[in-house]
Formats: structure tokens, sequence, C-alpha cells
């Protein structure tokens, strides 16, 4: 069987490394073969063309409604003969539709949906309904899915996680001191919740008798400002490294705790699992998506969403109990196994054979 994966994102992020994971346990099957349909300049080609037996398809930019897009991925299903296209951001699903209302039962399509944001009304609900299967990468993606569009056929709809490699992880480093290294990754956006995590700061600031501790925050965007102007606000500057934009793989040997404060539209969180692979423990907000991964007190700690000063407290708890964070770590090592990428490669292999 023929699969066709379309992602129309430029950046290498974390569905694109899903797609990447499952392209190459596709291309070392026995059962399929693969081509990846990306921008043109995507690094997803880049990252794919180094792995035997996946094809390449380049598309003209990241367009969903863009003519000469729709022209190539029609010719993939009626010359090419592929048999799945499975998209896997919003705009490669636009385009899947848009060949699955051309080409009709010649091919199936399959959309997976990464953020726990409700459907819009129109063509961004129309595409989902068009597919013979949708897959949320949470259980609360796919509820919120059906809850938000009451005519997608709930028999279409599944869930699975999305998968991690731990071979490409380092060990956890000895620093040689003494400090306590709080770390947290992702975009400086709103829904990642750096605001939460920085107010928790300035709860432990006021904390004695703990640890010299240090918070690093990796990743950029449009509220690098706004948190920096609320760090001097509450007088943790010193405290706070924002490091940018960089492969997290490169800081988190040096981490001591994870922090995943998100706020809202998480989906199956790839922070918390490379907390896992990385050996530390975690500490989440309790959204829906992230309590499917951590089990609270287990393979790691959870607080209510927006509750800084729980936060605060979990963090001082993690800081003065060194069996805890064995514990978390230990909790941490066996819950990830449940979510490598080759269980996830291996869910949508037998979703695309029942697709058939």
């Amino acid at each position: 069987m023929h699969i066709l994966l379309l992602d129309l994102g430029k950046e290498m992020r974390g569905g694109q490394w899903q797609v990447f994971y499952l392209a190459r346990a596709l291309a070392r099957s026995q059962e399929f073969t693969v081509t990846i349909a990306a921008p043109a300049k995507a690094p997803l080609l880049t990252h794919a063309a180094e792995v035997e037996g996946v094809t390449l398809l380049p598309l003209f930019g990241s367009g969903d409604w863009n003519p000469l897009n729709i022209y190539k991925l029609r010719r993939a299903v009626t010359k090419h003969g592929a048999q799945v296209i499975h998209t896997n951001c919003a705009k490669s699903a636009s385009l899947g539709g848009i060949i699955k209302k051309m080409c009709g039962d010649a091919f199936r399509l399959i959309h997976t949906r990464r953020v726990s944001y409700p459907l819009k009304n129109g063509w961004s609900s129309k595409k989902y309904l068009l597919a013979d299967a949708v897959v949320g990468v949470s259980q609360e993606i796919s509820d919120t899915m059906m809850e938000s569009a009451p005519l997608l056929d709930r028999s279409k709809v599944s869930t699975i996680h999305s998968g991690i490699d731990a071979s490409r992880y380092q060990a956890k480093k000895d620093r040689n001191d003494s400090r306590m290294i709080i770390g947290m990754i992702g975009a400086l956006t709103e829904q990642k919740g750096h605001v939460v995590l920085v107010k928790a700061l300035g709860e432990l600031a006021k904390c004695k008798d703990i640890p010299v501790w240090e918070a690093r925050v990796v990743g950029d965007g449009p509220l690098f400002g706004e948190i920096k102007e609320l760090a001097e606000e509450l007088e943790i500057s010193s405290h706070l490294a924002l490091l940018g934009r960089q492969d997290a793989r490169e800081q988190l040997p040096y981490f001591d705790i994870l922090a995943v404060p998100s706020v809202n539209g998480e989906g199956s969180s790839g922070v918390i699992k490379e907390g896992w692979v990385g050996q530390l423990p975690v500490v989440a907000s309790d959204l829906p998506s992230n309590l499917e991964l951590v089990e609270d007190q287990k393979s790691g700690l959870t607080f209510p969403n927006h509750d800084h000063e729980k936060l605060a407290q979990l963090l001082q708890d993690l800081m003065l109990d060194e069996k805890l964070r064995a514990s978390l770590v230990e909790g941490g090592n066996k819950r990830v196994q449940d979510f490598t990428d080759m269980r996830m490669a291996a869910s949508y292999m037998e979703l695309y054979k029942r697709s058939w």
C-alpha cells in the first residue's frame, strides 16, 4: 500500500518530526511504500532525504489552495497511485480535502489533528467531514472535534498519541555545581504558559532554605518582551535565562526539573516525553491532554491550570526532596515506553489497513 504523507509546515517542529518518524517506519516495513509531500524548502524534506526508501514530492510553497500544489497532489493519486493521503496539519487537511472532492474514492483521506481547539464553521469543519478517517493525537482533541462538528461520523474518529525516538536524546550531564535548574521548552506564545511559570518563579524567590536555583527557557516568539518585563517587575531577572530558539536536546541534559505550564491548545505534549527520556521530573498543568500522559505522583506532578502558586509549591517540593525526584524519573522512564515512535507508527499502519 502506498501512503502519501502531506505536511505544509515550513519548520521542523513537533508535528514534522512525527511525519518523519512515521515515514521512516513505513519505509522500513514490508507492507507499505511512502512519499512525503511538503514545501520544497521545508526541513522535513531535508531530513527525509537521508532515509532510504522515502520518496520526496516537493511542493510549490505552503499554500493549500495553490493550483500547482493541487495539480501535483492530483497526479500523485491518478498517475502514481497513492492509495492513502494522510494530512498532518490544518493547511494540509485543506489541500487533502480539495483533492478528495476531485478524486472521490480513488484514495483514502486521513487527517491528523494536533491541537485541541474546536473546529470552526464552514470549510474548517467540512474538510474533516470529507475524510475517511480522522485522528486526534489526544483523546481531548478527538472529543473536541466531535463536539464542535456534530456531523462528523464518530466511527471515523480515533486517537493515536504522538511518539518519541529516545535514541535522539543525550543522557543527563553532571554540571558539577549545587544549583537547581528549572527548564521550560516551547515557543513564547500565550498557550504555552510562560507567564504562569514566571509568576511561580516570583513566588519561589520568596522561599528560604532552598537550593540556589535558575530557570532556563528555550524558545522564541511574540511574548519575549512581556516575559522579560514581568521578570523585571517581579525582580527575578537574575534567576531567569531566556535562551531563544535552539535545539532543546542540547539543553535538556543540564536541567534538573522540567516545567510544562501550558494553559490551552495542548495536544500530545512532546515536551513531556522529552522530559521523560531526559531523566527529568516533570511538572505539568492539568490540561486534559497532559493528564492523558502524566500520572500524578507517578510519572510527574500536576497542578491546576493557571495556578502559579501551586506550581511554585511543587517546584519547591522537588528541590528539597531528592527521593521524590528519583521516583518521578523512574515513573517517567516506564511511562514513555507507551509513547514511542514505533508504537505511534504501528497504530497508523493498522489504521491504513482498516481504511481499505
